[in-house]
């Protein structure tokens, strides 16, 4: 978490602003008590950034589930900095399409173009982002945003879509925990897990895993399946 969180603060230093994607989850939240303390919070409070949520559950903004909620309880738990701005979903529309068009339009009105960082988290089958396997949102090829209904879990959720994550100049996945042992090991062996799509193509992909998590790997710090030496998988 330290590493993600010196590169995140670094990144943010580079231009006059960046658009940093996070996910939601357990994993990250260490990650986000970190970045809204002291001293990385003073850092960020002098950029000019705008966080975007990857995905969201489609649950109320209050709810224990809500992505959006566990952001502004760690990371923004002392409010949001003058100079920084939060896209979020808005799931009070009752409607995850219109939730999706609402944050595209709110994009195209921010000036967003691309992400300069995207967080990303691991399911234990292979999911990140609300990329589900078998999902129809894995075919969608454009757009920024899209709603998609989860079978198994028996749940909307809207999504950015597999073209914006990936067009990201840093992809950075963050996987803890030996549950997760086994996904890990499957992507770095070839597997299309849809985390392993979202970190296909150009451009630079860091995994970044605990000693749990790297449980089933030989090595690891190495490469994932390709063999292209800046998508790399390193033991946090």
């Amino acid at each position: 978490m330290r590493a993600a969180g010196r590169t995140i603060v670094q990144r943010a230093g580079l231009g006059d602003r960046s658009v940093i994607a996070i996910s939601g989850g357990a994993t990250p939240r260490p990650l986000y008590e970190m970045l809204g303390s002291p001293p990385l919070r003073d850092s960020l409070a002098r950029r000019e950034v705008t966080w975007v949520l990857v995905d969201e559950r489609y649950v109320p903004a209050d709810n224990p589930q809500s992505n959006s909620r566990m952001i502004r309880e760690t990371l923004f738990r002392g409010g949001i900095a003058e100079k920084h701005r939060f896209l979020d979903f808005d799931t009070s529309l009752d409607d995850p399409s219109a939730s999706a068009r609402r944050f595209e339009e709110t994009w195209s009105a921010l000036g967003l173009e691309t992400l300069d960082i995207v967080l990303l988290g691991l399911g234990e089958d292979g999911h990140t982002a609300s990329l589900f396997p078998g999902t129809a949102v894995l075919d969608v090829q454009e757009g920024i945003a899209a709603a998609v209904y989860v079978p198994r879990l028996g749940q909307w959720r809207v999504t950015l879509t597999l073209p914006v994550i990936r067009s990201a100049t840093l992809r950075i996945v963050l996987a803890t925990r030996e549950s997760k042992a086994a996904v890990v090991q499957e992507v770095a062996n070839g597997v299309d897990h849809p985390v392993a799509r979202a970190m296909s193509g150009e451009g630079e992909r860091w995994w970044l895993i605990d000693r749990a998590a790297a449980g089933r790997l030989s090595d690891v710090t190495g490469t994932t399946a390709g063999g292209d030496s800046r998508n790399e998988i390193t033991r946090s």
